[in-house]
């Protein structure tokens, strides 16, 4: 009897089929709580997030009551968390973005050993934040990490008054963010640039970013860069308002 010979590609395949199988144990082991999500962030280096919602007429009360709002990484990971009490009351969707910072110019560290004392959840007043912000700008080492964050945080407070810079700020991140913990709020990205070029007169790139989103982000499931529920009901939306407009 001849001996069995074996394809060269064999191992690769047994190996690619471990390394799924390995993921896929994770991945219960995740849901069953066994390993806690907080372990993403940690691995990320994000320290501590932020809360925020566009500011412009279009905030609702709700979301503006809760904008500032810091907590730990232990907080929102847990199971019970939620960063407002009451939902959010906007009739075309949650705007409200979630992002996460390592914090290492001086206003961030106070903030950090605030965090800390207040038990992982704190509101920053608007000058506190304006100053978070601003020191970020003029710190010369501790940002490298955090640039595209900050980038979401600016656009987001600038949305408002210079919705031009706003513009950029989001372009910057769609076409920038490469790390897990960034792709986190691509999504929301996405989405406040299609609104902000809509309003600037110009529906056929609004629409062009909307597709690009699908494209590259409407099949994942899973995973910080995967669109919510939410999320994709808003994009499907945004797509479907945007396409008879430009059809005429």
């Amino acid at each position: 009897m001849s001996s069995i010979q074996f394809p060269d590609i064999l191992p690769y395949l047994l190996a690619i089929l471990c390394l799924t199988l390995i993921w896929k144990f994770h991945d219960l082991q995740v849901k069953a709580g066994r390993i806690q999500a907080r372990a993403f962030w940690e691995r990320s280096g994000v320290r501590l997030f932020l809360h925020a919602t566009p500011n412009d007429v279009l905030a609702c009360m709700v979301c503006r009551e809760t904008t500032g709002m810091v907590f730990s990484p232990a907080v929102v990971t847990s199971k019970k968390f939620t960063p407002r009490e009451r939902p959010c009351i906007n009739p075309k969707g949650c705007r409200c973005v979630m992002v996460g910072l390592y914090g290492g110019w001086p206003e961030a560290t106070r903030v950090l050993e605030q965090l800390k004392a207040h038990n992982g959840r704190m509101r920053l007043t608007d000058e506190e934040l304006r100053g978070l912000l601003e020191g970020s700008q003029h710190a010369s080492a501790g940002v490298t990490a955090d640039r595209l964050s900050l980038r979401m945080l600016q656009a987001i407070r600038v949305e408002g008054k210079e919705p031009a810079a706003a513009i950029e700020h989001y372009r910057y991140i769609v076409n920038q963010a490469k790390e897990e913990r960034d792709r986190a709020f691509v999504i929301s990205a996405y989405l406040r640039l299609c609104d902000l070029l809509e309003r600037a007169g110009q529906p056929h790139e609004a629409l062009e970013i909307i597709e690009r989103c699908l494209l590259d982000y409407g099949a994942k499931k899973k995973g910080p860069a995967a669109p919510t529920e939410t999320q994709r009901a808003m994009l499907e939306n945004r797509k479907a308002h945007l396409t008879p407009l430009l059809a005429k």
